[in-house]
């Protein structure tokens, strides 16, 4: 009977769960995620199962780039990657700022899952100029997001932040706005007003991280959603790896080319993967917003940096894999790649270690005033402006050779910085930030 079940209350008390305890159960607002216990926060299985669904999204990306390797195509796919990025960003930061237990948040994410999976199947779309769907498809996500942060309001915040939740609020409804009226622009305006939309809500963060003395301070876990949905992207490059020697060992004689890119495509995974988590730092955003007032603001601006620099090693991973595929396929036809294919190839590895560098610059901000390893920085630009030449000057390589050139690079890296160690005593414990 419906009398005799129970939930539980914000404090893991039980409680009767007759009609009046269903109302207030629908009606509760989230609340600041608080440590419980002092025990350390983890994303929660359905934050996983939410990361999960951006891998049909990001994979409708990368092969509409594959499919439109053009200039056109390219500045597409950075779009519409940044756009679809931005869904799982803000969404994500929404589950970090409020416990996703009460019942409203928990269907509302698990709708909006949903709803990506659909938004996936609309890229294709963007790509040959038909906006409207893709465009209409977001705007129910923005609305669904604004929803979540009107919910709760500025009941959620002490007395303190409320002017930082309300100008928040603000934000996110001037978002919503210009992209609704996006909607009655025809191409190219639409686009414009997408990525202004874009903008917007990204500069109205980072002002309001830096302007306002008090923010909303909760126990974050963001670093790890970053972390899984890199991992998640870094897929990406794998499943170009297997493309590779799947190609490789078709037929009766094993062809070793693809395989030898294949193999590079999987030393290029790797040394990402070692480049971004070597350095990993879970505590980063909690010593940002819990930072001594002297360096308060240098560390939220640090913690801005870290989160947006994340585009760039993201975006970076997916054009690398995309650059793989096509290396491959290249290879089994005899052919070059051309300078588009390169801009991809080669300027998305660029953009993922310009990207890393960034970010690791910003974790050592917020964490001390302890600077960037010189050495280090050096190498990685060094890096970046090699990957970067090898755009209009790779047409001189074959794929394996290019591939060669790339995945060298990457290695290299992981055997310097492994070398030189310069992590060891460069983060601040957060008893000691």
């Amino acid at each position: 009977m419906l009398s005799a079940s129970i939930y539980y209350d914000r404090q893991g008390g039980p409680m009767a769960l007759d009609s009046q305890g269903l109302r207030r159960l629908f009606r509760r607002p989230p609340s600041v995620y608080t440590a419980e216990g002092g025990s350390p926060r983890h994303a929660s299985w359905l934050e996983l199962f939410f990361d999960l669904v951006f891998v049909v999204a990001i994979a409708e990306i990368g092969t509409n780039l594959h499919d439109n390797m053009t200039l056109e195509g390219v500045l597409y796919f950075l779009g519409v990657f940044a756009l679809v990025w931005w869904v799982w960003l803000d969404f994500s930061y929404y589950a970090d700022l409020y416990a996703d237990k009460d019942v409203v948040s928990r269907v509302s994410l698990v709708g909006v899952m949903f709803v990506v999976i659909f938004l996936s199947q609309t890229v294709r779309g963007v790509f040959h100029g038909d906006t409207f769907t893709f465009g209409a498809i977001m705007l129910f996500l923005r609305l669904v997001l604004t929803a979540l942060y009107l919910r709760p309001g500025v009941s959620a915040a002490d007395s303190g932040p409320k002017l930082f939740v309300a100008t928040w609020i603000t934000s996110e409804v001037l978002t919503t706005s210009v992209w609704a009226l996006s909607l009655f622009v025809p191409d190219p305006g639409r686009f414009g007003l997408w990525m202004a939309a874009f903008t917007i809500n990204m500069a109205g963060v980072a002002v309001m991280y830096v302007a306002f003395d008090t923010v909303l301070v909760q126990v974050s876990h963001f670093p790890e959603r970053l972390g899984l949905i890199t991992i998640i992207v870094l897929g990406e490059t794998i499943l170009a790896v297997s493309f590779g020697t799947s190609i490789a060992t078709s037929g009766v004689d094993l062809r070793l080319s693809p395989m030898l890119v294949g193999l590079g495509g999987f030393v290029l995974a790797v040394g990402a993967w070692w480049l971004y988590f070597e350095q990993f730092d879970e505590d980063v955003i909690d010593r940002a917003l819990t930072a001594p007032r002297d360096r308060l603001l240098r560390a939220r601006q640090a913690a801005l940096t870290y989160v947006f620099s994340h585009y760039f090693v993201h975006v970076g991973i997916v054009a690398t894999g995309v650059g793989v595929i096509l290396a491959i396929e290249a290879t089994t036809d005899g052919t070059h790649l051309d300078l588009v294919t390169r801009l991809a190839f080669c300027g998305g590895a660029a953009a993922f270690v310009a990207g890393t560098a960034f970010l690791h610059r910003a974790i050592l901000q917020v964490s001390s005033e302890t600077p960037f390893d010189t050495r280090v920085l050096a190498v990685r630009t060094a890096a970046v402006l090699l990957l970067s030449s090898l755009v209009p000057f790779g047409g001189l390589f074959s794929p394996p050779a290019l591939m060669a050139v790339i995945s060298v690079v990457f290695a290299s890296l992981v055997a310097f910085e492994t070398w030189v160690n310069p992590w060891v005593d460069s983060v601040v414990s957060p008893a000691k930030a």
